[in-house]
């Protein structure tokens, strides 16, 4: 009886411990990429112990005009390049089986996590606490990239690892600095509030 009792008691241990070494290698497998990213204003980017970022892909103007369906927020990119180096992302619609078996490193928005559909635009990384403040003042930074790194499954679902920062090459800085030069322009009114109302 006491044996069946410790029997009862280490089966679902063993389970359990069996479910968590299979998470955790399932967790290593895949291919690790790096994407630039852009944050939103600095002082409203950490809440809480994570991190929200756009992603800044490299999809060429010709590709997205093709694909415009998919590229304000594309359900799958196609990534080439060489790991972590994507040289191009291809948007595409991941219900096209030909198109998806054409791709080799397929990518797929995840419609049920935090953004939906637009977690192929949107993302959040989680970050510890003593690495928030670090994390803050470097995001702030007007002459720092953002790098975040990402491990893709075969699956096509990818799990954020880990974000770094660089600094930015001259093209960024010069489109930077382009949009710094666009932002200081005052925004004007919609045409509803321009043009006087007509006499009754």
């Amino acid at each position: 009886m006491r044996l069946a009792r410790l029997a009862a008691l280490a089966l679902p241990l063993a389970g359990l411990a069996a479910l968590w070494a299979w998470s955790d290698y399932a967790s290593r497998q895949g291919t690790d990429w790096e994407v630039p990213v852009e944050g939103y204003d600095p002082r409203d980017l950490l809440r809480g112990h994570y991190v929200e970022f756009t992603y800044d892909w490299p999809i060429r103007e010709d590709e997205a005009a093709a694909n415009w369906d998919f590229a304000p927020s594309p359900w799958g990119l196609c990534l080439s390049g060489h790991p972590p180096t994507i040289a191009e992302a291809v948007p595409f619609d991941p219900y096209d089986e030909a198109a998806l078996a054409a791709c080799a490193h397929p990518l797929l928005a995840d419609s049920g996590g935090v953004y939906g559909n637009d977690s192929l635009v949107r993302g959040r990384l989680y970050v510890g606490q003593e690495r928030a403040r670090e994390i803050e003042e470097q995001l702030a930074q007007r002459d720092m990239r953002g790098v975040v790194r990402f491990r893709q499954r075969e699956d096509g679902t990818f799990t954020l690892q880990d974000i770094r920062f660089r600094p930015l090459t001259p093209e960024e800085r010069a489109e930077r600095e382009g949009g710094a030069d666009r932002e200081g322009i005052e925004p004007t009114a919609p045409p509803i509030m321009e043009e006087p109302a007509p006499d009754e």
